[in-house]
C-alpha cells in the first residue's frame, strides 16, 4: 500500500485577511512509497480536502496538486492554490469549525490515490479569525525531532527530542514512545516528559527513572511524539538502536549481568558468581543499624562495606562475601535489591546462572533495624520481602569491573 507520512506536517497562514478568510495555507508533507522509501525528486499527485466537524465529516473544499518533491523526499504545496474539484477556498468560514485537512496521494504522479490521514486544524484559522477579521495570527502543527539514542546499556538508553514550531501552550504533552517494531505510537511504550517546546530527554528530566526497562541484546524503534490541546497526536522521524549483550563470561569466571556502557564511576560492568556462595547464613548484624544502605544499581559494594564496617558478628552474608576469592579476584560484594532485579532478568530468564527459586536472596539493602531486603526468584519474577537479618537465606556474590 502507498504512504504518505506527513513528519513534518506545517501548515500555516501565508495571506492577509481582508474580508473573509486566508487565501492559502501552505502544507508540507514527506513522500514514501510502498517499500517506504522516499519518493524523491519526483512529481506526485495529491488530492487535498478540507473537512467540516469530524475526520470524516463534510468536504467544503476539495483541490489536486502535483507537487515535485525535493532530494529529501518533501513536498511542498498551497491549499487553496491547485486545481478546484469542489468548494470555494475563499468562501469558507473558518468560525463554523472545527476543520479538518485530508490528504490523498499518489507518489507515481497519478490519481490513484490512498487515503492516508487526516489532521485538523487547532486554533487557526477559525478561532483566531473569530477574534479579528483583520490579521490572523499564524500556526504551525509542531515540527518534532528524535534525538539520537545515547547512553546505550544492556537495559537501558538516553531517548530524546525536540519540538519546534509551535505555540508552547499547544503542547499539552510530549515525550517518546518505543516498541521492537518499526514506527510505534501511542500504543507502544510510552515515557511522557513533561509538555511544551523545546528539546527534551529522560535523563534531564527524570534523572534514572526510566533506566533499565529494556532487555538485552534487542534491537529497538524510537520516535518522539507530542499532544496537542486538541488531543492531536504528531511523531518525529524513526531512529533505532540496539541494547548491549549480556551472559558472556567475565574476569572471575562468573557471568556478567549488566553493562552500564562507560567506565565512569571506575566500572562499567557487573559479573555474578557462576553459583551461589551460600544456602543458609543470616543477613547479620540484628540490633544494630547500619545506615546508609540503598536499593540502586552500583550501590552494592558500598552497601557490603557499610556492613562489614558495621557487623561484629563472625559469620554474616557480606562478610561472606568480602572474603571470596573466586577466579583470582578478591573484590567481591553482596549485591543490591536492584543489581539482583537485573540478575533475574538478565541470567535466570535466559536461563543462565544457577539460581534457586525456592529460597530468598539476601539484597545488601537493610531496609529497617532489624529487617533486610530479600528477593525470591519466584516464577521468573521478583518478589520483594522484609526479612528478618536472623534468617536464613541464600547468597549470590558479584563484582564491579
Amino acid at each position: 500500500m502507498k504512504k504518505l507520512i506527513s513528519i513534518c506536517a506545517g501548515i500555516f497562514i501565508t495571506a492577509t485577511v481582508f474580508a473573509q478568510a486566508p487565501n492559502k495555507m501552505s502544507y508540507q508533507a514527506v513522500i514514501r512509497n510502498s517499500s517506504n522509501g522516499l519518493v524523491t525528486n519526483s512529481a506526485v499527485g495529491m488530492r487535498i480536502s478540507i473537512l467540516q466537524t469530524t475526520p470524516s465529516g463534510t468536504a467544503v473544499y476539495i483541490e489536486t496538486q502535483t507537487p515535485i518533491t525535493n532530494a529529501n523526499g518533501l513536498a511542498s504545496i498551497e491549499i487553496g492554490g491547485g486545481t478546484v474539484v469542489s468548494g470555494n477556498f475563499s468562501s469558507i468560514n473558518w468560525a463554523n469549525g472545527p476543520y479538518f485537512v485530508k490528504t490523498e496521494t499518489d507518489p507515481t504522479g497519478g490519481t490513484s490515490y490512498s487515503i492516508m490521514g487526516t489532521s485538523q486544524l487547532l486554533s487557526v484559522p477559525y478561532a483566531l479569525y473569530a477574534k479579528s477579521a483583520e490579521t490572523v495570527a499564524s500556526l504551525v502543527l509542531p515540527t518534532i525531532t528524535t534525538n539520537a539514542i545515547t547512553g546505550i546499556t544492556s537495559n537501558s538508553a538516553t531517548f530524546g527530542g525536540v519540538i519546534s514550531n509551535a505555540n508552547g501552550n499547544q503542547i499539552m504533552e510530549r515525550g517518546i514512545v518505543y516498541a521492537t517494531y518499526p514506527n510505534p505510537t501511542l500504543g507502544s511504550n510510552k515515557i511522557v516528559i513533561g509538555n511544551g517546546i523545546g528539546t527534551f530527554d529522560t535523563i534531564s528530566a527524570l534523572g534514572y527513572q526510566y533506566a533499565h526497562l529494556l532487555n538485552p541484546n534487542t534491537t529497538y524503534y524510537v520516535r518522539a511524539y507530542a499532544i496537542t490541546e486538541n488531543n492531536f497526536a504528531s511523531y518525529g522521524n524513526e531512529v533505532s538502536f540496539t541494547t548491549l549483550s549480556v551472559g558472556q563470561v567475565g574476569p572471575g569466571g562468573g557471568l556478567v549481568f549488566f553493562d552500564k556502557g562507560n567506565n565512569n564511576g571506575g566500572w562499567q560492568y557487573l559479573e555474578a558468581a557462576a553459583n551461589n556462595q551460600s544456602s543458609s547464613i543470616t543477613w547479620g548484624c540484628y540490633n544494630t543499624s547500619i545506615p546508609g544502605t540503598l536499593f540502586t544499581v552500583g550501590s552494592g559494594e558500598n552497601n557490603s562495606m557499610l556492613i562489614f564496617n558495621g557487623c561484629n558478628d563472625v559469620s554474616f552474608a557480606a562478610k561472606l562475601c568480602n572474603d571470596l576469592i573466586l577466579g583470582g579476584q578478591t573484590d567481591w560484594f553482596l549485591p543490591s535489591v536492584d543489581e539482583l532485579n537485573l540478575m533475574q532478568k538478565n541470567l535466570l530468564q535466559n536461563g543462565l546462572g544457577n539460581f534457586t527459586l525456592t529460597v530468598p536472596y539476601w539484597s545488601s539493602t537493610e531496609s529497617a533495624f532489624n529487617y533486610s531486603i530479600s528477593v525470591n526468584f519466584y516464577n521468573q519474577g521478583l518478589n520483594y520481602q522484609n526479612a528478618s537479618k536472623s534468617d536464613l537465606n541464600y547468597v549470590r556474590a558479584v563484582r564491579a569491573f
